[in-house]
């Protein structure tokens, strides 16, 4: 908040940090209890207050929900808002908006708490600072659009703190300059409801598309009868914020439609609106800027809201009620059905600047989700081991007949022009050839799931069976068709483990971490080495590698915290734990790679920026989404999610 904390709002301060600390129903419960029974009286306002906002919410029923769900409050890094986290089952339609509810009226009480702060500083005094106060201003959120533009003038500030990244630095103005610019802007929105959002940006057109999602009239916190009108205006008013989040990323931007959708950015589309830069900034921004939107009458008067803003495209329709009705979207610019060709299909020749990192020529080149046409599929083979799981010799006879079957694809030998045979299990490793043997000429051609499947089973049935010779050839095999899907890589390290070579073991998971970059990969490759270490008697290396295993989230974390503490017993330690700093200087003194290498991570950056900037979305998303779980936060995970998906969400195959 950057202001002094009054003695008498204390209490305010400690009721918000008991959220985050204690079990949301029983913090729920405690706030209601204390400002609604017969002691009501000796409660602050703002307690009352706060325990009205989350009775109306239907707070709870938080407990039913908490019981068959793990429920987690956190404050977002962005906004600072309340978000509520639930790592469960499947939840209800009803249990979904139960959360929205709560989530809602946590913010409006901790946006209200945020005004009483603001104004204390500013002179008010603390007697006019009442329930009456608190409610209005938590009404106030609902509508606050002159405050999230100063908001998103704010931080639109400076440099794009994401135009670099793992040392790549984007092109200004370009796709990925404006795409992170607009997500953080979204993501340090402070709204009522939690925002869904997707979009698509072509910086040579100077073209955004946006979807986002708008509340169910459900979870709105008015009236019944206001309800739909209410969910209308939210929805223009928050087009109008997105439009200049949008248009404030870059000057190159000169146009901006949008679409808002029933529920979330997948739902049904109920609101199309087209802005043009200049009508904009002459006419929706100075109105938003001065409050014309935040006028109490405009919360259910959609009609006079667009009055205001103008768009000069549009599609929407509201029914008596001034509820929202389903549309056709405006007509999706031409460029986008472009850029969002099939990676199988996509002819579009790369960038000069990108084929000799990614030994590519053309873009359908580098698809590896593709299931091309072929007499034996990855899922006959998985049939076969399936339905022979008691016969392992018939097993293994009907693999190979399948990689018979397979022909030339099945042999994996270099293609007509020298082409390296190449299996990848995800896009992101395909990016990480430069990493490999060869150079700049180096080109490759797609191994069908198939084969690698085949030879990956064979190893396994193999080893089963205490051929560790086969075991090791046909794991190997998949190593040099797959020398960037870690699998592969710690599936050799477990065939020399079984035969009790702890020092290849070891050899193998090294070599592994000099690739490994995603927090699964890394955590597996680290237990296992942290054991085959311990093994061989490196014990400061292998104490080190149980200490990596920080943030994969594997079912090895509670088997490794065991065999570290056994070590460190052995190593005399009273305790197993080791700073991050304590466990990189260990495993750097033993050759042991600190995974992911700055090495890697450049190079998935110069990838993904490029393929971004370059109009080719469903080629960056993966290696975006990695530079999300390694420290880009959660601008460059949605960056990620709309480089997939763009705004009609269609996956990249």
């Amino acid at each position: 908040m950057g202001v002094q904390v009054p003695n008498s709002l204390d209490v305010n301060v400690q009721m918000l940090r008991a959220v985050l600390k204690q079990p949301l129903p029983d913090v729920i419960d405690m706030i209601i209890y204390r400002g609604t029974t017969n002691n009501a009286e000796q409660a602050t306002p703002f307690e009352r207050f706060a325990a009205q906002l989350l009775v109306e919410a239907g707070a709870q029923r938080i407990r039913d929900i908490a019981a068959e769900n793990d429920l987690e409050v956190i404050r977002l890094s962005t906004s600072t808002r309340f978000w509520i986290r639930c790592n469960g089952g499947e939840l209800t339609e009803e249990q979904r908006d139960v959360l929205q509810m709560v989530e809602s009226a946590l913010n409006r009480i901790d946006y209200a708490d945020d005004e009483a702060h603001e104004a204390l500083a500013e002179g008010m005094p603390v007697s006019q600072i009442d329930e009456r106060y608190y409610l209005a201003k938590s009404q106030q959120f609902l509508r606050n659009v002159s405050g999230e533009i100063r908001d998103i003038d704010e931080l639109q500030e400076g440099e794009n703190e994401f135009r670099t990244i793992c040392g790549v630095e984007a092109a200004r103005g370009g796709n990925w300059d404006i795409g992170t610019r607009f997500a953080n802007v979204c993501e340090g929105l402070e709204l009522p409801f939690r925002l869904a959002y997707r979009f698509d940006v072509d910086a040579r057109t100077g073209v955004m598309v946006v979807r986002y999602g708008i509340p169910k009239p459900s979870v709105m916190p008015v009236a019944p009868q206001y309800r739909d009108g209410f969910v209308s205006a939210y929805a223009v008013r928050l087009a109008g914020l997105l439009a200049w989040g949008a248009f404030s990323s870059s000057v190159r931007l000169t146009q901006v439609d949008l679409t808002g959708c029933a529920g979330d950015a997948d739902g049904v589309p109920v609101i199309s609106m087209g802005f043009d830069r200049v009508p904009f900034m002459m006419g929706a921004l100075p109105a938003m800027k001065k409050g014309d939107c935040d006028a109490v009458p405009l919360d259910v008067d959609p009609l006079s809201l667009l009055n205001i803003l103008k768009p000069v495209r549009y599609s929407g329709h509201f029914d008596a009620n001034r509820a929202l009705t389903p549309i056709e979207p405006l007509v999706m610019p031409a460029v986008f059905l472009e850029n969002r060709t099939p990676v199988w299909q996509d002819r579009r020749e790369l960038p000069e600047s990108l084929r000799g990192l990614l030994r590519a020529d053309r873009a359908c080149e580098l698809d590896v989700m593709h299931e091309e046409d072929a007499p034996i599929s990855a899922a006959d083979v998985d049939a076969i081991v399936e339905e022979n799981k008691n016969s392992p010799m018939v097993a293994e006879l009907q693999l190979e007949t399948a990689l018979t079957q397979l022909g030339e694809a099945g042999e994996a030998k270099p293609g007509p022009n020298g082409e390296k045979p190449l299996y990848c299990n995800r896009p992101a490793s395909r990016m990480m050839v430069s990493l490999l043997d060869g150079n700049e000429r180096t080109r490759y051609w797609k191994v069908p799931d198939a084969v690698v499947d085949v030879h990956r089973n064979l190893g396994e049935l193999a080893l089963d069976n205490g051929d560790f010779e086969r075991a090791e050839r046909e794991s190997r095999t998949c190593v040099d068709l797959g020398p960037t899907c870690m699998q592969h890589r710690e599936g050799l390290s477990q065939v020399y483990g079984r035969n009790g070579d702890f020092g290849k073991t070891a050899d193998t998971l090294v070599e592994a971490l000099k690739l490994a970059v995603t927090p699964v990969d890394c955590e597996v490759l680290y237990y296992r080495l942290g054991y085959a270490l311990w093994r061989i008697g490196r014990l400061p290396e292998a104490l080190a590698c149980y200490a990596m295993m920080v943030d994969g989230g594997t079912p090895f974390r509670h088997s490794a915290k065991d065999e570290a503490y056994e070590l460190s017993q052995q190593m005399g330690l009273t305790s197993p734990d080791m700073t991050p700093a304590e466990a990189h200087a260990a495993l750097r003194a033993g050759n042991v790679p600190v995974a992911p290498s700055d090495t890697v991570l450049n190079v998935l950056a110069r990838a993904a920026v490029g393929l971004a900037d370059a109009g080719f979305p469903l080629l960056a998303y993966d290696a975006a989404w990695v530079l999300g779980m390694r420290g880009g936060g959660d601008v460059v995970a949605s960056m990620s999610a709309s480089l997939r998906y763009g705004v009609e969400r269609k996956d990249a195959d």
